[in-house]
């Protein structure tokens, strides 16, 4: 860069050029003082309508929040009332279960059912298929027969409104 200017050469100490592009005027140019110029400042309108805005869209989330959290605890109480209903379906299924598993409801089914309680238990070895013990077939029991006394009076001839109070009687017979 140092290559491209002109070089030139030294003046003595008290010599002036009069060459006008190095000479300076002799008079100042006017400078009067201004004032700083105003910062420029936001309308206050566009500052009030965009804090208005902020303020609305948040109450409108805090209203839409609210309203999801109150229908979250409606459903939650719904969905609790529910469960509550199925443990106490669930408590009575179960105590129904264990009731129909007892031996006296078995012993009741068996006998409505026509089977008979055997003298002489027989039992099957799983591992073999062995048979342990004689199988002997049980005896049947004998048929029970109710017979209506005032059903039988009334047949009979008798007033059906004196026998009324008279109870019922069971006969027995062999098969």
């Amino acid at each position: 860069m140092s290559a491209s200017l002109p070089i030139s050469k030294p003046r003595p100490a008290g010599s002036r050029s009069s060459s006008p592009a190095t000479s300076r005027p002799s008079t100042k140019p006017d400078l009067k003082v201004v004032a700083p110029p105003r910062p420029k400042v936001a309308g206050t309108g566009m500052f009030s309508l965009v804090m208005v805005g902020i303020l609305a869209a948040g109450m409108v989330i805090l209203l839409f929040l609210n309203t999801t959290l109150a229908q979250g605890a409606f459903q939650m109480h719904e969905l609790t009332k529910a469960q509550q209903a199925l443990n106490i379906t669930k408590q009575q299924l179960t105590q129904s279960v264990e009731f129909a598993q007892s031996p006296e409801e078995l012993q009741a089914r068996a006998t409505a059912l026509g089977m008979v309680p055997s003298d002489n238990p027989v039992f099957i070895r799983l591992a073999d298929g062995k048979v342990l013990g004689m199988p002997i077939p049980a005896p049947r029991p004998p048929k029970v027969v109710k017979v209506a006394t005032s059903a039988a009076a009334t047949a009979v001839g008798v007033n059906a409104s004196t026998t009324s109070k008279v109870p019922t009687t069971t006969a027995v017979t062999k098969p």
